[in-house]
């Protein structure tokens, strides 16, 4: 009777200890995954984490990249910059530089992050190994110095120096940006106008294509005249915004080369940005890399009128 009651303890022992190894293991899988603060400067485990924590706050909307950021205690490009500055103009330049706002939440205030144990520095269009001499140096005294610093990466770009990369004359969306505008309506005494942003991030590092997204800005503003001049800018009018879009390469499952995601969102107000399709083949120099084209309307409403413009990619 002793014997068995020692085995049964013996067994309950080790069964216990081996869901405690379960459990560990379980738990270094999921932070591994998870980024955490170092300096100042989020630091993921490597370049796949990254990646996967890049794509989950693709999806997010500014209220939850707001939380997000405030869990991290990181402070983000996205709360540091302002982008409104350059829509002030009746005529939008479409070269102006853009990030997603989920690579601006993982970004700090200086553009860096850290990946593995790569330090890495985002300016316009490439990423800069950052050696520990450089480590805490300003955005201003790094640009001084940039043409002596690596490139690690890029978010590539038509005018960038990727020739080098296996991939370059297989990816013809390239950062590329096209800004559509509607023509001005006066609602409620304000003129007003809705614009809208299309735009690819595709980022590379170590000469392999991390991932590639598309994006769609959403921006109502209003005319703001002084004595001297008007400008254009951002209105804080609740609004829904939807689109009804048509893409030649998009579908469901592992066969289309792209996944399109439908939009249809009411109560916001300022400037959004919503993930509108993502590249789902490997992205490991995918060869052929099949263009993205889509084309279609996108509707702003507010209260009193209606906001739309066809918007166009290839």
């Amino acid at each position: 009777m002793k014997k068995i009651i020692m085995f049964f303890m013996f067994a309950t022992l080790l069964s216990c200890s081996n869901d405690d190894q379960v459990s560990e293991s379980i738990d270094a899988g999921i932070s591994s995954n998870v980024s955490v603060l170092e300096g100042g400067v989020l630091a993921f485990k490597n370049e796949e984490s990254f990646v996967k924590e890049y794509s989950h706050l693709a999806e997010l909307n500014k209220n939850e990249l707001q939380n997000w950021i405030s869990e991290k205690k990181v402070n983000a490009l996205l709360n540091t910059t302002n982008d409104s500055l350059a829509l002030q103009e009746d005529v939008i330049a479409d070269s102006r530089l853009m990030y997603s706002d989920a690579l601006k939440s993982i970004l700090n205030f200086e553009s860096k992050v850290k990946i593995g144990n790569k330090v890495l520095w985002l300016n316009e269009r490439n990423f800069y190994l950052l050696s520990g001499s450089e480590l805490n140096k300003t955005s201003t005294e790094l640009i001084s110095s940039k043409d002596n610093l690596e490139v690690y990466g890029q978010l590539l770009s038509l005018a960038g120096s990727s020739e080098s990369l296996t991939s370059r004359n297989v990816i013809p969306n390239e950062n590329r940006t096209i800004t559509f505008v509607t023509p001005e309506q006066t609602i409620s005494g304000s003129r007003l106008r809705h614009v809208v942003d299309l735009f690819n991030e595709t980022i590379v590092l170590n000469d392999q294509i991390q991932t590639s997204k598309m994006y769609l800005r959403t921006i109502l503003q209003y005319r703001s005249c002084s004595t001297f001049r008007c400008t254009w800018k951002e209105a804080l009018n609740v609004r829904t915004f939807s689109t009804t879009l048509f893409c030649g390469a998009c579908g469901n499952g592992s066969v289309a080369p792209w996944s399109l995601t439908d939009i249809n969102v009411s109560g916001i107000s300022g400037t959004q940005t919503y993930l509108l399709a993502n590249w789902t083949i490997s992205y490991v120099l995918a060869n052929p890399y099949t263009n993205f084209a889509v084309s279609g309307p996108v509707t702003s409403l507010v209260p009193g009128g209606a906001f739309p413009v066809n918007i166009s990619w290839y």
